[in-house]
């Protein structure tokens, strides 16, 4: 089987075109062995006829009765110099009268029929000789006289030597014929078969010129043949695919350096600054508390990024219960109240209706969303947290605020990692770059989708998309 796997595909349709060659062949030679046979047989029972025929006629003369009672091997020169052919002679008792041939004298029957009637080829059946010979025969009865008695039985025989000759040959030659037509086959299946591919091999050089470091390349559809037009766009997607993610890959560590060396340039500064003279027990505390804030960002930003990479793998179990919406928003709701008011924006939530849900996940989600629209909310501005049912099958979660909006070239990276619209968001820290990414791993875990839409000075509302079952 190993030896199998490693066998050309030119070579296995050679092998499919030969041994397709080879049956047509063979069923060819079959029909036509078996039509000549049939044609030869037919051809021998012909000869028997006429011979029959010719011989009735002859006993049917004057002289017949004489002929048979006192020159009986008168009529056997009527076969004589025929090969093959035998005669017997027999009378009403069925003794033997006269035969051609020593085995003339073994044909015999049970079932002659009368001539003259018609059913002479009723009568003709398959001979077979004593000494192995096979042929065709017929037994006749053929009146001389009068009386019941005056009537001969005429056995004519006519073996298929030269029709088996004739047939041996025929074999010889189809078998021949069907040698030289599957070699002719392989190897002209083989050399087209080499030329077909040519193009499949033109495609695996061409995959193979495509790196790590050069995906842009792509395979040609033109220069594929129709049946591989397939495979050629779906490697083509693929190629589309491990490109994106390798940008998003590179990007995505280049922004983990970035935003892992604030936090840590932030400790290693403040720390040798105090580090460089003696300080008080108080001063020591205030670094103390200060390195654990940055430790604490360190610790949040490191938690979302496990989590990414949970959901990336779908290793984040779902556990998914019937929810009530306006419950679980006014319980949001509450939770961001003091954060409203201490920059001036007020809060307000409604929903109607239920949805199937992880609690905890739909929490985090809607609360990340709450948390970036009271941040970017100016004062006096109104937070509103909405959910409906959109379509059948279908529950929204819609979270707006007032502001600038976002730029509409930022909107559809919005929820890519570590993605911010502007430096001075980016050196926040209460911002970590990774909520919006959360919101979105969330809502594929549960099938569903996150939206944006922003207005210039005016409204920016984030939907959530869960589906209800």
């Amino acid at each position: 089987m190993k030896l199998l796997r490693h066998v050309s595909l030119a070579t296995w349709l050679a092998v499919f075109f030969a041994a397709v060659t080879a049956l047509v062949f063979s069923v060819a030679g079959v029909h036509l062995y078996l039509s000549m046979s049939q044609q030869l047989q037919l051809r021998d029972d012909e000869f028997l006829l006429k011979t029959i025929a010719f011989l009735r006629h002859r006993l049917e003369e004057r002289d017949g009765a004489e002929i048979v009672r006192v020159y009986p091997d008168r009529l056997l020169d009527i076969v004589m110099g025929q090969k093959g052919v035998l005669l017997a002679i027999r009378d009403s008792r069925e003794d033997l009268l006269a035969a051609s041939a020593r085995d003339a004298m073994e044909l015999t029957t049970d079932a002659p029929v009368p001539a003259g009637h018609g059913q002479e080829a009723e009568a003709i059946r398959d001979w077979h000789g004593s000494d192995g010979e096979r042929g065709r025969m017929i037994a006749v009865w053929v009146r001389i006289g009068e009386k019941p008695d005056d009537r001969v039985q005429l056995i004519v025989a006519r073996q298929n030597t030269g029709s088996a000759v004739v047939l041996r040959e025929h074999r010889d030659h189809v078998l021949l014929t069907m040698l030289m037509g599957v070699l002719v086959a392989a190897a002209l299946g083989y050399v087209i078969a080499r030329r077909g591919l040519r193009s499949v091999r033109a495609l695996a050089r061409a995959a193979g010129e495509i790196t790590a470091n050069q995906l842009g390349g792509r395979l040609r559809i033109e220069e594929a043949p129709l049946e591989l037009e397939v495979m050629v766009r779906a490697f083509n997607r693929m190629l589309d695919r491990l490109e994106e993610s390798f940008r998003r890959l590179t990007q995505f560590s280049s922004d983990i350096a970035h935003d892992l060396r604030t936090p840590i340039g932030n400790l290693m500064i403040e720390t040798q600054v105090t580090l460089t003279q003696q300080r008080s027990i108080q001063e020591y505390e205030a670094l103390l508390a200060l390195n654990i804030e940055e430790y604490e960002r360190l610790n949040r930003m490191i938690e979302k990024m496990l989590f990414l990479a949970r959901a990336d793998n779908a290793q984040v179990a779902l556990h998914k219960n019937t929810i009530s919406v306006d419950s679980e928003l006014k319980h949001i709701a509450g939770y961001f109240e003091g954060m409203a008011d201490e920059i001036g924006v007020t809060l307000d939530a409604d929903a109607t209706g239920a949805l199937v849900a992880d609690v905890i996940l739909f929490r985090r989600a809607v609360s990340n969303l709450v948390a970036n629209a009271i941040r970017h909310s100016p004062t006096g501005g109104h937070v509103t947290i909405h959910g409906h049912e959109q379509d059948p099958g279908k529950f929204v979660v819609a979270v707006s605020n007032p502001g600038s909006g976002i730029p509409s070239e930022h909107l559809p990276r919005i929820f890519d990692r570590f993605y911010r619209i502007d430096d001075s968001r980016g050196e926040s820290k209460s911002s970590s770059g990774l909520g919006l990414a959360i919101v979105k791993s969330i809502m594929t875990l549960h099938g569903g989708s996150a939206q944006v839409e922003s207005i210039s000075n005016g409204l920016t509302t984030f939907s959530l998309i869960f589906p209800r079952g």
